[in-house]
């Protein structure tokens, strides 16, 4: 009786050490997969700062365009 109990336990502990490495394999992933994501999050950032302020350039750019036109005497 003891033996069984000492067999079911160490079947219990086995598939315990399993489970753990199995989830300590999936965090050290996701961890990877993570780190990936911010350095693209980083990346498409910057992107986004560099489009808005092109965007303001272009914005002033054609500011001043159209202000020369209203200074035209068209009519």
């Amino acid at each position: 009786m003891a033996l069984e109990n000492l067999k079911l336990l160490e079947q219990k502990i086995d598939g315990f050490l399993a489970r753990y490495e199995q989830v300590r394999h999936e965090k050290t992933e996701l961890l990877s997969r993570l780190s990936e994501r911010d350095r693209e999050h980083t990346i498409l950032l910057e992107r986004l700062r560099q489009y808005e302020q092109e965007r303001n350039e272009m914005r002033q750019l054609l500011e001043r365009l159209m202000s020369r036109f209203e200074g035209l005497d068209l009519q």
